[in-house]
């Protein structure tokens, strides 16, 4: 190789390396904060699924594994509550029957024969987390809790849920139900574009009167009045699915908006991911979500 030929193939190279640093040094278009730009010191988010973002702009802040297919437990209720509003708008009232009421863990637990109203058994559905009370209202606004089901799963495709399937109207375990994040958002969107149903989303508690008594549901939602900005979620919990939650918090003007599957500990996820999020915006100190 002559001279000449090595000083071109020394700037050649120079040249392949200086774009090569460049290039990773930019930003790329559309892309997401990944899970480990978000380490705190000794802490990281521990949900197996996680999607945070802007509810203005629909702006990711931050997501992982957003279309693994996971079981959402109690997070399923958000959709048998949105069909029961579409269906009823929380109007008349349910009549227990017997396979109402065999289910556990029950809250209330309602009694056979006995008459409750739907919007009371929507509250004890959102807030307390009711597994006899998604059954009855399955069975009242379905025909039969099977039919409802079906209805959940045709609701769930005209929201553009493409990677979730629905067994039952509670979230308890049942082989081959699972969501995703992306799923999981849209269905608590929808939940929460109807003012009724968001007002008992964030509810701290209610006092029913049934003929199991007189007796008071508290929100599981334990940010609820103790994380600043806390808005209306729902929270689920089984051994196979451990935590999920869809929530949104709201601070300065800003609403955000979460959901996280499969979580060891959803209380600190949601801290730390709520907090980061709000951070996006103090930094860019105009209102708009980081770009």
């Amino acid at each position: 190789m002559t001279t000449q030929e090595q000083i071109f193939c020394d700037r050649w190279l120079r040249c392949i390396v200086v774009s090569a640093l460049s290039f990773l040094q930019l930003p790329l278009a559309g892309a997401t904060i990944q899970t480990d730009a978000l380490v705190l010191p000794n802490q990281k988010v521990q949900a197996r699924s996680a999607l945070l973002v802007d509810a203005k702009s629909g702006k990711v802040l931050f997501q992982r594994n957003p279309a693994e297919a996971l079981p959402p437990a109690s997070t399923v209720k958000l959709l048998t509550a949105l069909l029961v509003y579409e269906r009823t708008h929380l109007k008349g009232e349910v009549v227990v029957q017997k396979s109402d009421t065999l289910v556990e863990p029950s809250r209330i637990p309602l009694r056979t024969g006995e008459t409750v109203p739907v919007k009371t058994l929507v509250q004890a559905l959102l807030i307390g987390s009711d597994n006899d009370s998604a059954l009855a209202l399955a069975r009242h606004a379905g025909g039969s809790v099977e039919k409802f089901v079906m209805l959940m799963n045709a609701r769930a495709r005209e929201l553009g849920c493409t990677g979730s399937m629905f067994k039952n109207p509670n979230g308890l375990p049942a082989p081959g139900q699972v969501t995703t994040a992306y799923d999981l958002l849209k269905i608590f969107q929808a939940a929460m574009a109807v003012p009724e149903l968001r007002e008992i989303c964030r509810t701290p508690s209610i006092t029913l009167q049934t003929a199991a008594g007189r007796q008071t549901l508290k929100n599981h939602n334990k940010l609820l009045g103790v994380y600043p900005g806390m808005g209306p979620a729902k929270t689920g919990w089984t051994f196979r699915s451990k935590h999920t939650f869809a929530a949104s918090a709201t601070r300065d003007g800003h609403e955000l908006q979460l959901i996280l599957l499969h979580s060891a500990n959803k209380w600190a996820d949601a801290k730390m991911l709520f907090d980061f999020g709000f951070e996006q915006f103090r930094r860019e100190g105009n209102g708009t979500p980081p770009n």
